[in-house]
């Protein structure tokens, strides 16, 4: 079997995909999200427009079946591909037949040094294929590796994606829209039907390019307030940006705190949190700071 999917497998074949997951026992459960991509010109999209070269070192997240797996391990200098499922980790090591590192690990719960090494900071490339479930706790997690990493190209939910990339005062603006734009350059590259996958899914996908920041808007030591002041503003989407900040006890602001902090920073009491751009919230942390006695020197 190991020869056969060394040599002869297609995780893009619908059919050769089927055989070798039933040989496995494996059925697909959508509780995880568990859908493969079986368009090969996708596949080659991907990788194109990841810029991977011969020189590059590349992790993959959701590897799956393999089927963007085995076409990184053709043109990149090493390749981690990294699945969660067990008898998925197993087709791979078969199909793949050393060409690259197969780690069996969960996205939301990976050490990154452990993935990426100590001394290779900032010089990967991540692929990832996320389940629609887990999209957006694995960003925020996959930020978290932004010291290891020069960019990310990312397949999620359409939906998701238009989220990601809304600009300030867009309708579908929020939490996440904020974060990735502190830490990356993000940009919508590619729309993919859901018919590339099996099973279907009942929404289509879109490819995110991130450039990730170096260094990022906002200082590392200063992420704990930005945290706060974030999920703050946008915990009540209805609420003004100065009736947010107030009524947020972990900030510990009064009305007339919050609005000479907004004053400050030159940020509208009245706007709502989408209509601020990262840079806003960025200047909000400082200030905070600042207040707090806490601004690094």
């Amino acid at each position: 079997m190991a020869n056969d999917l060394a040599c002869s497998f297609d995780p893009t074949s619908g059919p050769q995909l089927r055989a070798v997951l039933s040989k496995h026992g494996f059925r697909p459960r959508r509780s995880l999200g568990q859908t493969f991509l079986t368009d090969g010109n996708i596949v080659r999209k991907v990788v194109t427009l990841a810029g991977i070269g011969e020189d590059d070192a590349v992790v993959e997240i959701g590897a799956g079946a393999g089927a963007m797996t085995r076409v990184l391990a053709s043109v990149a200098r090493r390749v981690v591909a990294i699945e969660i499922d067990p008898v998925l980790v197993g087709v791979l090591e078969q199909m793949l037949s050393g060409r690259a590192e197969v780690m069996r690990a969960d996205v939301l719960a990976v050490a990154w040094e452990k993935v990426f090494g100590p001394q290779s900071r900032g010089r990967w490339i991540v692929v990832a294929n996320l389940p629609y479930s887990i999209t957006g706790p694995a960003i925020l997690r996959l930020l978290e590796a932004r010291d290891w990493v020069q960019r990310i190209v990312i397949m999620v939910q359409r939906e998701v994606a238009e989220r990601i990339v809304a600009p300030p005062g867009g309708r579908t603006r929020g939490l996440l829209s904020v974060v990735v734009e502190t830490t990356c350059q993000a940009n919508l590259v590619a729309h993919v039907s859901r018919n590339c996958f099996w099973p279907r899914p009942k929404v289509d996908s879109a490819l995110l390019y991130l450039v990730v920041r170096h260094p990022p808007l906002i200082a590392p030591a200063l992420e704990p307030i930005f945290q706060q002041l974030v999920r703050a503003a946008f915990a009540t989407r209805r609420k003004t940006m100065l009736n947010a900040l107030a009524n947020a006890s972990e900030l510990g602001l009064s009305k007339q705190s919050a609005r000479a902090l907004l004053d400050q920073c030159q940020v509208g009491a009245d706007l709502r949190a989408e209509a601020l751009a990262a840079t806003d919230f960025c200047r909000l942390t400082e200030a905070m700071a600042r207040l707090r006695g806490t601004l690094p020197a």
